[in-house]
């Protein structure tokens, strides 16, 4: 049990590492291989860090007298004083008081020290002995690894003070205006005794209290024999002088979308990977001094954060909606009946992206629209699923069918209903139905009805794959942890109306394999995490397998460069010489619109809507999701080097014919495509012969 409860000691009990614990840093690397600061977020506690060569001699002796006398003989706990504490709750557990009314505690300064780094203090019932039988062991351990002088001068530069203040420096300079090795014997003993109860003996608001309590550790102090009397009387007699001029804050700031991204998966890493439990993991997080290398690009970053803070693309719009009214303690009202109250409020819509490179690494998340004011608020890209619309197509049924030779470039699907359905009137209307509102009643190629977005050869190209292959392929190969069995049906896994949807970063990193050679991929924010020593504490495990093969997924790609070329994203590439390719989605009442977009170096997902699930009619011809996508891409892309998607090598070009998709006859209206080795038209096409 204790050798399970302790294993994870290294992260927080590496002593090498405490100049370095009052911050946590985030890096990002350069295109030439340079590390940069990202960004700093300071501990919980105001400290600063002070080599053990410059606290004086007496102020260490001031806290080994008060708090643990044995500190230079023990084996980091006192047996004595745990029996005698054990006797204590004894007593306490049969009489309901301690004896002489005061609790004694057993910890020792390496016990403290523990507490103060783990911050495992749970002292109730049967989880608190074990508690204390953990710092034991832990302590039993420290006291083998390093030498006195180490373990006291970690503890000092930790030991929580008055306010929010921790380790003696910050405290010395806050109360007395000066660094610890200018302190008198006096101002020593004034740190030493504050620690036993900050609040009590606080020299600002208590400081009849401080003194009394003040002169109790210069008497202990000349008991242990370390300092004379004369010293003693001289330091007793001190008046008390503070320098103290208010609590020193850490400056408010609100975190980026990105470093929210990052403080959550690395807690959750951290719960993963090494079992700790989530407050222990942000214990970690912002005590540890760790060094968190990200995956950020701020380029990028700073681009979508320029777009959606500004919202260029988005139309001013908004909407009135019934909410429960909130009285001004933020409690739901009722009427007398105990019914809820509500009230109109007015809503507008809000928008996500995020992109990522073609491993899954994370370079850029935005999770609302205008400027950010909250840290670690909602973030629509990595926490808001919502139904992905025709954005699904190319990941469930067209995909699936290519990859198993059902289908191919110029395959032909007739553009006529499936069958009917009962609508909310109880008619039977034909299904499924086109953007459109009718049908063709012609054949139609993969190639126009993927970049048409029509319903119909979605569909038709579905029940090819079946529904059993798309599903398996959505939530084993790619991954998607929202889909339920209600979803195994035809039309949620062809149109996208899931039960729950899909997150953005879902969306982008399925869209991944189409831009990478067909390996799905595990979104991630950072690559490791060391800590302020270089020790590397924690590695990101972001597996990329393959699930289609790299003539599929090129086949794919291309099928996506139609649509922005010719399809319902025309126009919409992005500007310069480098490819685009994309698919565009909206949901039933147009609640939700996507856009997921693939350049040479991101594949992004972009959403807008309502949170409150509302239809939103955009006005004009625009499309919010795909201009904001294409203003990012042109600002992000704009100095790089020009790149083409990579080309598979046994993608194979044909010559089809444009009406019937078999291959080309010269006399007909033909067009090239792409195609896997083995999955070509079967024949020359009749049409024209």
């Amino acid at each position: 049990f204790f050798v399970y409860t302790t294993r994870n000691d290294d992260l927080w009990l590496d002593l090498d590492t405490m100049p370095y614990r009052t911050e946590t840093i985030l890096y990002y690397t350069s295109a030439d291989g340079t590390v940069h600061d990202y960004t700093v977020i300071p501990c919980t506690q105001h400290k600063e860090y002070v080599p053990g060569e410059e606290i004086p001699q007496m102020l260490r002796d001031a806290f080994v007298a008060v708090e643990d006398k044995d500190f230079y003989s023990h084996h980091g706990f006192s047996p004595s004083r745990t029996l005698f504490a054990v006797f204590n709750e004894a007593v306490y557990t049969l009489t309901g008081s301690y004896p002489g009314g005061v609790r004694q505690g057993a910890s020792t300064i390496d016990q403290q020290l523990i507490k103060n780094l783990t911050r495992d203090d749970e002292d109730s019932n049967m989880a608190g002995y074990f508690r204390k039988l953990r710092e034991i062991c832990r302590a039993i351990r420290l006291d083998a690894l390093y030498d006195k002088d180490e373990i006291l001068n970690a503890y000092l530069n930790t030991i929580s003070f008055t306010g929010n203040t921790a380790g003696v420096q910050a405290e010395a300079k806050k109360l007395f205006g000066k660094p610890v090795n200018q302190l008198s014997l006096a101002e020593c003993a004034s740190l030493a005794c504050i620690t036993r109860s900050p609040a009590r003996y606080n020299p600002v608001t208590n400081p009849v209290n401080h003194i009394e309590r003040r002169n109790y550790v210069l008497g202990l102090m000349l008991e242990q024999g370390y300092i004379t009397a004369a010293q003693h009387d001289e330091a007793v007699a001190t008046p008390l002088q503070l320098s103290y001029t208010g609590e020193v804050r850490a400056p408010e700031y609100t975190t980026s979308w990105f470093t929210d991204l990052v403080i959550d998966e690395v807690i959750r890493e951290f719960t993963q990977q090494n079992g700790l439990s989530r407050q222990e993991a942000i214990n970690l997080f912002y005590n540890g001094g760790l060094r968190i290398y990200t995956t950020v690009d701020p380029t990028l970053q700073a681009a979508m954060e320029a777009e959606l803070a500004g919202g260029g693309a988005y139309p001013a719009l908004w909407a009135t909606v019934q909410k429960p009214l909130l009285d001004d303690a933020g409690n739901v009202r009722t009427d007398e009946a105990g019914n809820t109250l509500y009230g109109p409020e007015t809503v507008t819509p809000q928008a996500a992206m995020v992109s990522l490179a073609y491993d899954g690494a994370v370079r850029a998340v935005v999770g609302g629209l205008g400027e950010k004011t909250v840290s670690r608020g909602l973030n629509r890209a990595t926490a808001a699923a919502r139904q992905p619309g025709s954005t699904i197509k190319p990941i469930a049924p067209y995909v699936t069918a290519l990859e198993a030779g059902l289908i191919h470039w110029s395959s032909p699907f007739l553009d006529d209903p499936v069958g009917t359905v009962t609508n909310a009137q109880g008619e039977e209307v034909d299904w499924p139905a086109n953007a459109s509102g009718g049908y063709s009643g012609r054949d139609v190629l993969v190639r126009d009805g993927l970049s048409r977005s029509l319903n119909t050869t979605a569909v038709r190209v579905g029940q090819l794959a079946g529904q059993r292959r798309m599903y398996n392929f959505l939530t084993k190969d790619l991954n998607f942890s929202t889909l339920v069995p209600q979803d195994n049906s035809l039309a949620p896994l062809t149109l996208g109306a899931l039960t729950y949807g899909a997150t953005p970063l879902e969306m982008a990193a399925a869209y991944a394999m189409f831009g990478n050679g067909g390996y799905s991929v595990t979104p991630h924010s950072f690559t490791h995490i060391t800590g302020g020593t270089g020790l590397v504490m924690l590695e990101q495990d972001a597996p990329m397998e393959r699930v289609i093969t790299e003539e599929t997924a090129f086949v794919m790609n291309r099928l996506l460069c139609e649509v922005v070329q010719n399809g319902t994203a025309a126009g919409m590439a992005v500007p310069g010489d480098m490819e685009s390719a994309g698919k565009t989605g909206t949901t039933t009442n147009r609640r939700d619109h996507w856009f997921v977009g693939l350049t040479p170096y991101y594949v992004t997902a972009s959403w807008y809507g309502y949170d409150e699930q509302l239809p939103l009619e955009v006005p004009g011809t625009g499309h919010p999701p795909t201009l904001a996508w294409r203003s990012v891409m042109q600002r992000a892309q704009a100095s790089l080097p020009q790149l083409s998607f990579p080309v598979a090598e046994k993608a194979q070009q044909h010559q089809y014919c444009t009406q019937s998709g078999a291959m080309a006859g010269p006399s007909c209206p033909a067009a090239t495509g792409w195609y896997q080795p083995g999955n070509l038209p079967q024949k020359t096409c009749p049409l024209h012969s």
